[in-house]
């Protein structure tokens, strides 16, 4: 059978424990501690797919994170419910296993950027030189050195298993991933990307320590991951069909064969593996019979029929999932039809919301937002220290603060990289700390566009 559960070992945290007498377990603790955090609420102003501004009435991060988390762990308690055996095995056991999960779900967008993925392209390439950047690595990055406890200096100062939870990715940039039979699509087991920055390798030594497949997921992990697509291809498909933008009602009729041969475009780009094109089509068939047969009035009814809808994807998802003893180990089970289902809905998501021009164009306007801020701030800051901090040279408070605490850390740490990948991990760093608005209002005050509505008292920068 799989190996036992040491609660000690996956409840502690690198830097101590607390020595009061809260009553809080360990993994409710981490939840309490991710739920009030800034970096935390920071995410109701960052974008999901559309603009966080928009007028309707749109998921963003923070509603995302918080329905994933949500589903995570009831997903997490039926398993140890159904499976005695397993729940005992679980880090955190039948107890603490549900926390975990719906820990890694609250967290696991915490490092995502202003515009989200628009902005993870410009500051990847802006860091090509510097390690590249990534949304799941600043997520463990903020974890583990920039969100704020009061209690310790290193980020949030989580345990060892709900660090491990939120590793989505668990390998550094350029590490090759098996090409064994479990890289076959969906990738469930270990991902396609990569997901830790080498600065962090001593907390992700700690996070991953005892796990004995180096690059796959822990079980949490997996079952935030699948929490994850959930959330986004039922509550975000919701918005998208209220919205106008997702034509639901029309799929019953319409030919499907433009949107067949997108996706299997987008599939053939995407090098995926033994992907069954005949199942693709069977269960795009099957979820139309599923669909809204009327167009959004936005009235009661309406509402009713939506609800309906979502409550059936949400079941199908749900029960989709089951635990294996395979040879001595634990593995999460993803039912395949459940894993095609979920494919045709990101694909359509693909092919009537994220391609309209409609929303190219704000990203790239997006995209210039954070481009001008990265080199202006860049620049800023070389000539701030160069005057020693010269009041003529001035910077966000914020990411002078970023840069002497990464100085601190990596003089404990004995992690030393240079000057200049420094000033540019710190100005990441900063970019990552903004909402959308703010990045915005930064930006116009950089570039003079709003220097007539400017004020002294923009204390947040």
């Amino acid at each position: 059978m799989p190996a036992g559960n040491n609660a000690e070992f996956h409840a502690r945290r690198r830097f101590g424990q607390p020595l009061d007498s809260d009553p809080r377990s360990p993994f409710e603790r981490d939840r309490d501690r991710i739920l009030y955090s800034s970096s935390f609420r920071r995410l109701a102003g960052i974008t999901q797919v559309a603009a966080v501004r928009e007028h309707h009435l749109l998921h963003n991060r923070l509603t995302h994170s918080l329905k994933v988390a949500q589903v995570g762990r009831r997903m997490a308690q039926r398993l140890c419910k159904d499976y005695p055996d397993f729940a005992n095995d679980v880090p955190g056991g039948p107890d603490g296993f549900p926390d975990i999960v719906e820990s890694a779900g609250l967290a696991h967008d915490i490092g995502h950027p202003p515009f989200g993925h628009t902005a993870e392209t410009v500051l990847h390439k802006k860091m090509s030189l510097h390690e590249g950047f990534e949304g799941n690595a600043q997520t463990f990055r903020a974890l583990t050195k920039l969100a704020v406890h009061a209690h310790v200096d290193h980020g949030l100062n989580l345990t060892r298993a709900t660090l491990d939870a939120v590793l989505k990715y668990p390998r550094y940039e350029g590490e090759e991933v098996s090409e064994s039979a479990d890289r076959t699509w969906p990738f469930r087991e270990r991902g396609s990307k990569w997901g830790v920055y080498r600065s962090e390798e001593q907390d992700f030594n700690f996070a991953r320590e005892g796990e004995v497949c180096p690059g796959e997921r822990s079980l949490a992990a997996f079952l935030m991951d699948w929490a994850d697509d959930v959330s986004y291809v039922t509550h975000d498909l919701y918005d998208y069909f209220r919205g106008g933008l997702m034509p639901l009602h029309a799929l019953h009729s319409e030919c499907s064969d433009e949107f067949m041969g997108f996706a299997r475009a987008r599939r053939k780009g995407a090098g995926y593996k033994d992907f069954e094109e005949d199942m693709f089509k069977e269960q795009y068939r099957d979820l139309k019979r599923l669909m809204p047969d009327r167009g959004w009035r936005d009235t009661r009814e309406d509402r009713k029929i939506l609800d309906k809808f979502q409550h059936e994807l949400l079941t199908l998802f749900f029960n989709a999932v089951t635990v294996v003893d395979h040879h001595g180990r634990w593995q999460i089970r993803i039912d395949k039809i459940a894993e095609y289902q979920v494919e045709v809905i990101k694909e359509l998501t693909f092919f009537y919301v994220i391609r309209r021009p409609g929303l190219a164009m704000v990203q790239r306007g997006q995209k210039k937002i954070i481009e001008t801020l990265f080199d202006d701030l860049m620049e800023m800051f070389a000539r701030h220290r160069k005057g020693a901090k010269d009041p003529d040279h001035p910077v966000p408070m914020l990411l002078d603060d970023i840069y002497d605490g990464m100085v601190r850390h990596e003089k404990v740490s004995g992690f030393n990289r240079p000057h200049e990948e420094r000033r540019a991990r710190a100005v990441c760093d900063y970019i990552c700390a903004l909402t959308e608005d703010q990045a915005i209002n930064l930006c116009e005050r950089l570039s003079g566009n709003s220097v007539s509505q400017g004020s002294i008292f923009g204390t947040w920068f």
